[in-house]
């Protein structure tokens, strides 16, 4: 995301660095020379956050491979991250190359929520690029936006260039090939802008008419699209860490409060075995050990069940583990849970929505309180020990019946699940555009708190917890949901002011939003009245395929509890999305559905016929050194995954490769003695194979470099360690008098008190009584550090200490981890060895 070169002094100082080092397994980086159109693929939200959806993957892949297009990734900066930038005046720069954002020829930003809108500004102003549209000329970069937010991209008008409504595999590339052409041929920035207007599904705020409408695209056949073979592998923890595979997309269940429901139509499958092939490839260049089925109602998929079976016959061997993340109660199917848990149990969340049948009716959520029993008890009886349920408040026609019903069902719940936990997850009902409830009103804020507040007071059982979503938070997102163009002056308004990142909870600043409202004149509480069925609408301009005439029946029939048939099910509803010529579902059922017998891997693993031992030295250096123990951790896990070297793993339900590590190294420091201890299951390699093999699975940075077989009982090696040498650079201007006699100080004293840590867990230690010696020799410091069975401190803070130098100036200097040195007896083994 910057220049790290120059800048990684700044990464010791802030927190999660791993966000921003790049350099992760399979991301692309092409010569920029050769590339005719360089796109930045830009999430307005954190790497965790980004990294995790599969949108920007797709894009991405489809992107690079064009030979002749360059797609790199940006992401926004946590506010510590920005302070630094700002403080030193570095623009923001693509996480692959570096490269200064506002020199790539389009920035095309996914909004996947309303409340990204002050991080765009932010990502758009790190950058140096114009935040209003108007303000742009040929020499900045072309401003894009896609994703659900867009089928209502009036709050937003004022700073996108362009939005795409609707899916994107296809006309991405329509767009990159007129952007290409326009460069080309020269030309005025109006010229490309009316180019685009031309490409089915893209909408151009600045050249929109009176009475136009645009459509959104629609991808009539996935499997035809493609989907990527390779995901770029974080270094550090994302939200979803798995192999996310898209098997279907659209869900025509209608609940009326689903925004995904309506401007996704139609359904559309992938097939079995595209999904299968997909799976392979994905577990094999990743090192992933988990599938995630996507979809909005995954247990909808038509052969779900034999998906699932083949998935876990085919590699449950590698301990590799299948979720669903969107299942309904009335899909559940205890069958595809006992699959599910066979290697390893993963999350389990139900959604009623509603307390009561009868405004299950209102939203046309056709499940039934015996669907959820069912469920439950099936989940507990074959070993979950949680299940979370998620509820709305706020509803269409809620009444304080409505409310007692969640009480009521969580309550329920809780005993159906005898000793298990069940964990209530409760939002407020936001009105979203494109749907039935659009014309609806949102409850207040006041109101929100009230009924929260009514909740809680009904539940006390110690086996249940019961999280509310931020009641302000949905107060802003119903503005933005359903608000039009005046808005952007309150959005920039609000940026100016510090907004960013106000999804967060421990980020938003409400009160700076509602003097925004005040300065821009506007009244945020209308945004959430109830609306007209004859007013237009904001968002008329922009077609989702499903008829307005239609929204409104729809919404005629929940005011009198009338479930409408999923049209899977039964006749066509009459939406309108499908022409049924170029668009029309895509179900892919297939006949026979016999899979092979299943291998033995429940709860128990097969027998194992050999266990062979291994010490591993290897070194952590360059960016590798900002890299935490658990993504040090992970590293490995995926590395020998990826070099099909068998660990052996512990067993139960939830099964972990029995990998074990010397002592965690400070974040900021390379090191040169790290050790791992590893077992290997039936694996006959010569030791110098497994060593080669892993240094070419493992990423630049973490290098092998010694190798021994160890007997299997091998004592732990961080207990042995006694003492750790560090050699810490010094600037090349530094005063040799100065430092030597604060180092004589420090040597003199009887005692040096030092604290550190969050305010929370702050930790006392007597330095002296953890540094054996530390001297200087030309520019470096050489400092042994005790390792003792109370702890040890960490090289920062004792350089820091000794030297009467602050924490930033401190984690500027260069440290390394150069020796370890062990108690008596040898660390490295007696067998054989190799490096």
């Amino acid at each position: 995301m910057i220049d790290l070169k120059i800048n990684s002094d700044i990464l010791s100082t802030i927190r999660k660095p791993a966000r921003y080092i790049g350099g992760e397994l399979n991301a692309v980086v092409k010569d920029p020379e050769k590339a005719r159109l360089r796109v930045a693929l830009a999430f307005p939200d954190v790497y965790e956050v980004g990294m995790s959806h599969l949108g920007l993957k797709i894009l991405y892949n489809i992107l690079n491979s064009n030979e002749d297009i360059f797609a790199e990734r940006v992401f926004a900066p946590w506010p510590d991250m920005e302070q630094q930038m700002r403080k030193r005046g570095i623009p923001l720069g693509t996480l692959e190359t570096g490269c200064e954002v506002r020199k790539m020829d389009i920035v095309g930003f996914s909004l996947q929520y309303e409340l990204c809108a002050t991080t765009v500004l932010q990502i758009l102003d790190l950058a140096g690029i114009p935040l209003r549209s108007s303000e742009r000329s040929n020499n900045d970069p072309l401003v894009l936006a896609g994703g659900p937010v867009c089928f209502n991209p009036m709050p937003m008008s004022d700073f996108f260039d362009a939005f795409l409504i609707g899916d994107g595999e296809e006309a991405i590339v329509e767009i990159c090939n007129t952007v290409k052409s326009w460069k080309h041929h020269g030309g005025e920035r109006l010229d490309l802008l009316s180019e685009l207007k031309k490409i089915r599904g893209v909408f151009v705020p600045t050249l929109h008419d009176i009475g136009e409408t645009v459509n959104k695209r629609i991808v009539s056949d996935l499997d035809k699209v493609g989907f990527p073979h390779s995901f770029v592998v974080p270094f550090c923890d994302i939200t979803h860490d798995r192999v996310g595979i898209e098997i279907a997309r659209g869900c025509t269940r209608g609940c009326r409060f689903c925004q995904a429901g309506i401007i996704y139509r139609p359904v559309r499958e992938r097939k079995v075995e595209e999904l299968l092939s997909l799976s392979k490839d994905l577990l094999k260049s990743t090192g992933w050990n988990e599938i995630g089925l996507l979809s909005l109602s995954s247990g909808d998929y038509s052969s779900i069940s034999y998906l699932v079976k083949r998935l876990t016959h085919d590699f449950s061997d590698g301990k590799v583990a299948i979720s669903l993340p969107s299942l309904r109660t009335d899909t559940f199917d205890s069958d595809l849970a006992a699959e599910i848990k066979k290697v390893r149990k993963t999350g389990f969340t139900l959604a009623p929505e509603a307390g009561t049948e009868r405004l299950r009716r209102v939203i046309n959520k056709g499940n039934s309180e015996e669907d959820l029993k069912s469920a439950i008890i099936s989940a507990f009886r074959l070993g979950w020990k949680a299940v979370k349920l998620y509820f709305m408040i706020g509803l269409p026609t809620e009444t304080e019946a409505d409310l007692e019903g969640i009480a009521d069902l969580i309550f329920k719940a809780s005993r159906w699940g005898r000793a298990g936990q069940i964990r209530a997850s409760i939002s407020t009902f936001v009105p979203k555009s494109h749907t039935p409830f659009q014309w609806v009103g949102q409850i207040s804020l006041e109101e929100t708190f009230s009924r929260q507040k009514f909740i809680r007071s009904m539940i006390r059982k110690k086996s249940t917890s019961l999280k509310f979503h931020n009641p302000k938070i949905s107060f802003l997102e119903g503005i933005f949901a359903r608000g039009d163009r005046e808005l952007g002056l309150v959005i920039e308004t609000a940026f100016k002011k510090g907004a960013r990142l106000d999804g967060w909870d421990e980020l938003l600043n409400f009160q700076l939003w509602m003097d925004s409202f005040e300065e821009s004149g506007l009244n945020p509480n209308r945004y959430l009245e109830q609306r007209s069925f004859t007013e237009p609408l904001p968002w008329d301009p922009i077609q989702s395929g499903v008829k307005k005439s239609y929204l409104l029946d729809e919404f005629t029939r929940a005011m009198q509890s009338e479930l409408t048939v999923d049209c899977r099910l039964g006749s066509c509803s009459g939406c309108g999305v499908c022409d049924f010529r170029e668009v029309a579902p895509v179900i892919h059922e297939i006949s026979v559905q016999k899979v092979p017998n299943q291998p033995e891997v429940d709860g128990e693993f097969k027998p194992q016929t050999k266990v062979r031992r291994f010490r591993l030295r290897y070194s952590k250096s360059g960016m590798m050194k900002f890299l935490g123990h658990h993504d040090i951790m992970r590293c490995f896990e995926r590395a020998f995954r990826r070099a099909d070297l068998e660990p052996d793993y512990s067993h139960g339900f939830h099964p972990h490769p029995k990998l074990r590590f010397s002592l965690p190294t400070a974040l900021g420091i390379e090191s040169f003695v790290e050790y791992l201890d590893f077992d290997l299951r039936n694996c006959g390699m010569e030791i110098g194979d497994i060593f080669e093999t892993l240094e070419n699975a493992l990423p630049n940075g973490l290098k092998p470099l010694e190798i021994y077989e160890t007997s299997l009982n091998e004592a732990d090696l961080s207990a042995k360690i006694r003492t750790v040498v560090y050699e810490t650079l010094l600037d090349i201007d530094f005063n040799e008098n100065d430092i030597r006699n604060k180092l004589t100080q420090f040597l003199e004293k009887e005692s040096l008190i030092i604290s550190f840590g969050p305010e929370s867990n702050r930790k006392v230690r007597d330095l002296k009584q953890y540094v054996s010696s530390i001297s200087l020799s030309g520019q470096t410091i050489t400092l042994k550090i005790k390792m003792t069975q109370s702890g040890s401190v960490n090289p920062f803070e004792a350089i820091g200490a000794v030297l009467c130098i602050s924490q930033e100036q401190a984690r500027s200097l260069k440290i390394t981890k150069k020796e370890i040195e062990f108690d008596s007896g040898s660390i490295l083994g007696e067998g054989n060895q190799y490096g």
